[in-house]
């Protein structure tokens, strides 16, 4: 079941929209006037702009909110991401994505990550996983005598499960092929002494920090420091400690990881209670995967997994590294990732997964 939503059900006081089982769906408005929803399940919820780049805002289960925290603490109308981001998923591309170099004419990140959308809808429906309630949306890119294509992101959220199923459709309405380019942005709060296990060996053949800084930052002194031991040690990122000062950020490329029997690569942060944040796709159509960390008195974000079709260099970087991609004519470009939270014993199993498939390289 799909009902298509209109702005004017929205109001500032949160209100049961949709109810099936376990599964509820809450309309509200958040102080800025943004439109919200929550879907809540018996483990707890996650808050979705519909028509704001269908960001998922946050996402809290057992009591604890996995995304990044800053000054940010509501979402509010603006023209761009940056001027307010503090969300738990951005779709970030299509056409163009990544950090712009002085010869690149597009937005940071590209057109998608905070695009208005012509609609908005709520399904509800039962897949292999089991029964869900999922948040979805169309925007349409029609640019005069250039390209033409829809953006159809869907977020699942399932009965009983702290893992969302985050999906973008893109198809190109246009008869010529087009340029795409995408990176889902999830952001995870830092944890100082916690712990990330994944299916990529911690070398500099697999990991390549970047040694660039944004055209918005201002460099800190003992960034560098960190930086220099960053570039000599991978595996200095691995686990976070008070005195590492991640300001503006760090960047690393997170290539050829290694695959499970099915095709999944996977990224577990291992808090120290037990508990994980975790990201699994399939990397043989999410090529790219990056890693972004942020931390100090103003910033917290552990960018843990950002899986994509190119890395974040902006568009003329990416294309002479051959990973702007084609899409041809009515073809249409499909992306599934899971990612959420998971218990002690959860997690544990996921590290024994890791481990097994990683052995030594762990």
């Amino acid at each position: 079941m799909k009902i298509r939503l209109r702005e004017n059900m929205f109001s500032d006081r949160e209100q049961l929209f949709l109810e099936d089982g376990e599964l509820k769906a809450y309309l509200f408005r958040f102080e800025s006037g943004v439109c919200g929803i929550k879907l809540e399940n018996s483990l707890g919820y996650i808050t979705v702009l519909p028509y704001q780049g269908q960001m998922v805002w946050d996402a809290v289960f057992r009591g604890r909110s996995l995304k990044m925290q800053n000054s940010c603490h509501f979402p509010r109308f603006r023209k761009e991401f940056r001027d307010t981001y503090g969300c738990y998923v951005m779709h970030c591309g299509i056409l163009r994505m990544g950090c712009p170099s002085e010869q690149d004419t597009h937005p940071h990140h590209g057109e998608l990550p905070y695009v208005t959308y012509d609609e908005a809808a709520i399904v509800s429906g039962t897949d292999e996983k089991g029964r869900y309630l999922a948040v979805t949306g169309l925007y349409e890119y029609n640019k005069a005598f250039g390209d033409h294509y829809a953006a159809r992101p869907m977020t699942k959220l399932y009965a009983g499960s702290s893992l969302l199923d985050i999906i973008l459709e893109v198809e190109n309405l246009g008869s010529a092929p087009m340029d795409i380019m995408y990176q889902c942005h999830i952001n995870n709060a830092v944890e100082e002494g916690a712990k990330i296990y994944q299916t990529l060996p911690w070398d500099a053949d697999h990991m390549v920090a970047r040694t660039s800084v944004p055209q918005y930052s201002e460099v800190n002194p003992k960034f560098l420091e960190l930086l220099d031991r960053v570039e000599k040690d991978v595996k200095a990122t691995r686990v976070i400690t008070e005195d590492d000062l991640y300001d503006p950020e760090v960047v690393m490329f997170l290539r050829n990881p290694i695959r499970d029997e099915k095709g999944y690569v996977h990224y577990l942060y291992r808090h120290l209670d037990g508990t994980a944040d975790y990201t699994t796709y399939k990397a043989d159509v999410l090529t790219c995967g990056v890693r972004w960390i942020v931390h100090h008195k103003d910033w917290n974000a552990m960018g843990m997994a950002l899986p994509g079709t190119a890395e974040p260099e902006g568009y003329l970087a990416e294309k002479e590294k051959g990973n702007v991609r084609k899409l041809p004519g009515g073809q249409v470009f499909r992306s599934v990732i899971t990612a959420g939270s998971l218990t002690a014993e959860e997690a544990e199993e996921k590290q024994q997964l890791i481990e097994k498939i990683m052995g030594e390289n762990n």
